[in-house]
């Protein structure tokens, strides 16, 4: 074997052995954080704190190093992604800056933050992460910047509405279901619909969505999950699945699938806002058996190739 190919090998052999080992050491992580996120509104020349409470339920004790960053949302799924930077300017560990919390096996501790807005603060929402990242007390090496080496992390994210209102115009719009103009009629038809957020502040989805025949009959019906929408952000809406009657409601999908589909129907979602009450929002798909003309097309197509080579060989003979 070349010797490159080999080295290569080697290489990629290592970084994959590192990355498990990254993943199981946070993975081990025995801590836990409450709440995993809240709302807190601050009004312009106020103060507000807010408290985290870690658990550590591991036999050893577990030293965390505090940070507080930005979070925003990829737009879809509502899943944060945490930045490395922080704009919420009047937000703090206190007077005392911490820079290490130790918390004992089988302990919790608390830890405090502090929002001091001043009078001329900025009508705005903040979506923060208070990350949590753990020390290892037993095997800390310095890197020549001084760092410790740092292995695995958790966090509460904690969104910040810096508003004297006590009452906010929330609108949610719907841009777009994502779903086929055309089906097939041995398939199925899905939607998923597309919000945003007009407001500054976050809104959490209500509402409805129905698949109706050509005769205006409803053939199905959902509630909407109650997901929340970040100011000015957009997400995809989750269906509330039918009969579950937990204290913590489940996912589904927007999905209907009979045995045969034909014509058109219309999908209809009704979302629920404070100011303008209800908005719907209507589209029409079609279904055909696109599948069956295609696979009798294919059989006149292969039947009159072979009845073609079937006369040629008559007349040969």
């Amino acid at each position: 074997m070349n010797k490159k190919i080999l080295f290569s090998i080697m290489i990629f052999f290592l970084i994959f052995l590192n990355n498990i080992k990254k993943v199981d050491a946070q993975a081990s992580l025995n801590l836990s954080v409450s709440p995993p996120i809240s709302y807190l509104q601050v009004p312009p020349g106020s103060s507000r704190t807010h408290t985290i409470v870690l658990e550590n339920s591991g036999e050893n004790t577990i030293t965390v190093l505090p940070s507080i960053v930005d979070f925003t949302t990829d737009g879809k799924t509502g899943r944060a992604i945490i930045s490395n930077e922080l704009s919420l300017p009047y937000i703090s560990f206190g007077k005392t800056e911490i820079k290490e919390l130790s918390i004992p096996a089988n302990k919790k501790a608390q830890l405090t933050l502090y929002i001091d807005a001043p009078k001329d603060a900025k009508e705005k929402e903040y979506p923060v992460t208070i990350l949590f990242f753990s020390k290892e007390n037993n095997s800390v090496t310095t890197t020549q910047s001084t760092n410790s080496q740092i292995s695995g992390a958790i966090g509460s994210n904690l969104v910040v509405l810096i508003s004297n209102k006590t009452k906010l115009n929330q609108v949610l719009s719907i841009l777009d279901l994502n779903t086929s103009k055309f089906v097939d009629s041995f398939g199925k038809i899905d939607f998923l619909p597309l919000v945003k957020n007009e407001s500054i502040a976050s809104y959490s989805a209500s509402g409805s969505a129905k698949i109706l025949d050509w005769r205006k009959n409803t053939l199905t019906e959902y509630e909407i999950y109650p997901d929340v929408v970040l100011g000015y952000s957009t997400r995809e809406l989750r269906a509330l699945r039918p009969g579950i009657t937990n204290d913590k409601p489940e996912t589904g999908t927007f999905s209907y699938k009979p045995k045969f589909l034909f014509g058109p129907y219309q999908i209809v979602v009704t979302l629920r806002n404070d100011q303008e009450g209800t908005t719907n929002y209507i589209e029409v798909v079609y279904a055909f058996p696109f599948s069956a003309i295609i696979i009798i097309g294919l059989g006149f197509v292969i039947s009159a190739i072979y009845l073609k080579k079937v006369k040629s060989r008559a007349r040969i003979t």
